[in-house]
């Protein structure tokens, strides 16, 4: 039988990403707007994100995350892109049918198990005194609990909503409310 919960863990390496997308689905087709990637820092984790405000940009994160992994795993094939839910995978599926571009490489992803989804390792590997296995209900685990005003998926949702309306710069260095949306998908 495959290994299962924390059994199930390839090797880690020091060009893993831990990569987590927030998307808007109150537009048609939805939309992926921030696509935020963590890596092994000296101490701190680094963090890139790719920014999308229509599907031009949209599709240009999709390129540019893809060659960020892809350039990764040319200096170490045995590297993962760890995400947490179906939701990045679902939506990395998506994207690369939208706009028929990446098709090789997250093809590549899902044949060679570079995706790994850590809700499914966690599942089975972890009880837990919660009825849900959700990051949010498992910081409590270790202490942490969220700061800022975006505290949950829905609530990213809700602030890129405010975004939109508000008329405040497409750079979030530029706008607080995407300032807020960020900080967020970097503790996610």
């Amino acid at each position: 039988a495959p290994p299962t919960g924390l059994a199930s863990l390839p090797p880690g390496s020091p060009l893993d990403v831990y990569f987590d997308l927030e998307g808007y689905p109150l537009v048609e087709g939805g939309l992926e707007y921030l696509f935020g990637a963590a890596t092994e820092g000296g101490g701190e984790p680094d963090f890139v994100d790719w920014w999308a405000h229509d599907a031009v940009e949209e599709r240009r994160a999709l390129e540019a995350f893809v060659a960020f992994v892809e350039a990764r795993r040319r200096r170490d094939p045995t590297m993962h892109v760890h995400h947490y839910a179906p939701y990045e995978k679902t939506a990395l599926r998506k994207l690369m049918g939208r706009y028929g571009v990446c098709e090789d490489a997250v093809d590549g992803w899902l044949r060679d198990g570079v995706l790994v989804d850590l809700y499914g390792v966690v599942r089975q590997g972890l009880r837990v005194g919660s009825a849900s296995y959700s990051i949010k209900a498992l910081e409590g685990l270790w202490g942490r609990g969220r700061k800022g005003d975006v505290k949950s998926g829905g609530d990213s949702i809700v602030a890129y909503h405010s975004y939109l309306a508000s008329g405040e710069p497409r750079d979030w260095r530029a706008s607080p409310i995407l300032a807020g949306i960020r900080a967020y998908n970097r503790e996610d």
